[in-house]
């Protein structure tokens, strides 16, 4: 360090050695704040664990609140090659027969021979529409008819097969070389009769000389046959699929069929006509008795940890490292106590966890009895999922819960509504014209916020009704629209249209807001916006958003209808699992949280540590240059007294030499 010199230079004085002595001495508070410190960082580290396995017990709530797990149903088949069943929840318990006759098919047409991709097809118009063919007619299924322009630019096999992919319209093109020649293949991306394709053309190379140029693609399944419109051979045509379920006759134009029997999926694979085969409906707890496992091996891991860290081992006579720490005590018994927390309100009569076999053993450890937890969730699963998670209950049918806030307090609340939701529309005031040409067939439209363009397509539309549905088919349709969530319904009244927002609320809104088609279809439109509901839960005004009416405490209600005035009362109650999920959430708290306050109160014990080693480090420095300099000033005195008593002995000596 500064100041240190040469030991005794002439005095022999070791002056850097009784320094380190005497600094050794001083520096033993030091060594006390070391151990200090270590001492505070183990009891850190041992918060981390505690809070690690409350973390962990707070996640394996998150299964038992869970309100889908606890109506979960299975469906298992006897023969999986023919369908595959899943069931929703409420999708009633039982056995089905099936036996499937047709599967649903979608149609599929093909071109003739080409001797290359980019042999040169025609320029015109190839207009899409999908419908259904039966008795000589083809009818038109209400959706949007769709025109693919063909010029220069594609003209080619290749270039057709293209267009007609990037149009996005439900169909696709493929282009297969079957060993003759090149064949463009088109076909419908749904199955079904009413899915069925027509396809006209307008050759503008040709002047309409059927299957000639572009016009070799036309297929008018009502024509005779190729040269009348009929120009395109039927690979597979539209089917629809047929079974019988129960030995009831079903026809569905997908395979998917969701509508047969309430909340179960049947997904139709294979045709077993006359060996019908067997599927079974059955409630299927394994998500739920999960749940209560990993629940119970996280109390009991916590608990293993509370004793860890707070207990004594006698064999090592060691204690833990929050051994007397009063937080984590605290928080363990709290937790504890919210096991033995009664759902008084509970649907069902449960009320404690003992009533579903879930106790504490006399190490303080959870144990399940599976039989008696199975029973439970076999009597009645909406009951168990009052004891864990939450109850709700609201006595209007137009009166549903959506959720809860942290905050929100338990309880039985009044619910009386001021203003019914609305949705925002747009409402002509003239009868629509049925002809759409290039004069009135765009709309630019603004609705709930999200602006496009709309085009219709162009010809003499039947009925009022027809020309609505295709202004409903071009909006839904929109890219732009459907990416924003926009969706609509276009009715129509005496030939008079609205166009009405899915959504409710204020930001429900339709608006025209240019192109050429307004006066022809609505005359003068008028917009009206929707409005929120309003009105109150409990005693206090809520806050309204679309039909979704919320407390200030978090309680959250849709209301779908009815009248304004009181609709009786709904009812909320948490369950022992939401209870323990809301304590953790508190005591883990990182402003307020009695954890993370004392894991704070540790890291300011470990920062005063450090200032105060900062504080003595500069003491002792100061201590160890105080002694340097008195031991070097020491080293010069005796120097100097060597040196004297040297000079007074060559004296003395020279004086006895002389006499």
């Amino acid at each position: 360090m500064a100041g240190i010199q040469a030991p005794g230079m002439g005095s022999n004085l070791d002056v850097s050695g009784l320094v380190d002595r005497l600094m050794s001495v001083e520096k033993q508070p030091l060594t006390k704040l070391d151990q200090k410190e270590a001492a505070v960082q183990v009891k850190i580290s041992a918060y981390g664990q505690f809070r690690g396995a409350v973390q962990s017990l707070r996640s394996s709530l998150a299964g038992l609140q869970n309100t889908n797990s606890y109506t979960t149903m299975g469906a298992t088949i006897a023969d999986s090659s023919v369908a595959s069943v899943s069931a929703a929840a409420g999708a009633d318990v039982g056995s089905h027969t099936l036996e499937v006759t047709d599967l649903a098919m979608a149609q599929r047409l093909k071109s003739g021979t080409f001797t290359n991709i980019t042999d040169t097809v025609g320029t015109g118009t190839l207009t899409i529409q999908y419908g259904t063919y039966a008795a000589g007619t083809f009818t038109g299924n209400g959706g949007a008819t769709n025109n693919i322009k063909i010029d220069s630019t594609n003209n080619t096999l290749a270039g057709v097969r293209d267009a007609i992919n990037k149009a996005n319209i439900g169909v696709s093109a493929s282009i297969v070389n079957d060993g003759t020649g090149n064949r463009l293949v088109i076909a419908s991306k749904t199955t079904g009769t009413s899915n069925s394709l027509k396809i006209s053309v307008t050759d503008t190379d040709n002047n309409n000389v059927d299957n000639v140029g572009l016009s070799q693609l036309a297929f008018d399944p009502a024509a005779a046959g190729v040269g009348t419109g009929k120009n395109l051979g039927v690979v597979t045509a539209a089917k629809d699929a047929s079974f019988l379920l129960d030995g009831i006759q079903i026809t569905k134009p997908t395979n998917s069929v969701s509508d047969a029997i309430t909340g179960v999926t049947i997904n139709l694979s294979k045709t077993n006509s006359g060996t019908p085969t067997t599927f079974t409906v059955s409630k299927d707890s394994t998500a739920i008795k999960s749940a209560v496992d990993g629940f119970v091996k996280a109390y009991n891991d916590l608990d293993k940890t509370v004793d860890q860290l707070t207990g004594y081992d006698a064999a090592t006579k060691t204690a833990g490292q929050l051994s007397g720490d009063a937080a984590v005590r605290s928080v363990s018994s709290r937790i504890r106590d919210a096991l033995s927390h009664v759902v008084s309100a509970a649907p069902g009569g449960y009320t404690a966890l003992a009533q579903v076999g879930i106790t504490l053993d006399r190490d303080g450890q959870l144990k399940v009895d599976g039989t008696k937890l199975q029973k439970a969730l076999d009597k009645d699963p909406l009951a168990v999922q009052g004891l864990f998670a939450t109850a709700t209950k609201a006595e209007d049918s137009l009166v549903s819960f959506v959720k809860a806030g942290d905050s929100t307090q338990a309880g039985s609340f009044a619910v009386n509504i001021t203003q019914l939701a609305t949705q925002g529309k747009m409402v002509g005031n003239a009868a629509a014209g049925l002809t759409i040409d290039n004069t009135n067939d765009t709309f630019d439209l603004k609705i709930n916020g999200a602006s496009a363009t709309v085009k219709l397509t162009q010809k003499t539309y039947a009925s009022a009704a027809a020309l609505a549905t295709e202004l409903q088919s071009q909006i839904n349709g929109n890219t732009t629209l459907s990416t924003a969530g926009v969706k609509v319904a276009v009715t129509e009244n005496a030939g008079v249209m609205t166009v009405t927002s899915s959504s409710y609320g204020s930001g429900s809104k339709v608006e025209y807001t240019g192109g050429n088609g307004i006066a022809g279809l609505f005359g003068t439109a008028s917009s009206t916006a929707g409005v929120d509901v309003a009105g109150k839960i409990g005693t206090a005004t809520a806050s309204g958003n679309g039909q979704q009416l919320t407390s200030a405490d978090g309680l959250s209600i849709k209301i779908t209808g009815g009248n304004t005035g009181a609709r009786g009362n709904v009812t909320f109650q948490r369950g022992i699992a939401s209870d323990l999920d809301k304590l953790i959430g508190d005591v883990l708290n990182a402003k307020s949280g009695t954890v993370p306050a004392r894991v704070n109160s540790l890291q300011d014990q470990v920062k005063d540590i450090e200032k105060q080693r900062e504080v003595m480090n500069a003491q002792l420095e100061i201590k160890e240059k105080r002694y340097l300099d008195q031991f070097n000033t020491l080293d010069g005195l005796l120097t100097n007294m060597q040196s004297t008593m040297s000079y007074l002995s060559q004296q003395l000596a020279s004086l006895n030499n002389n006499r």
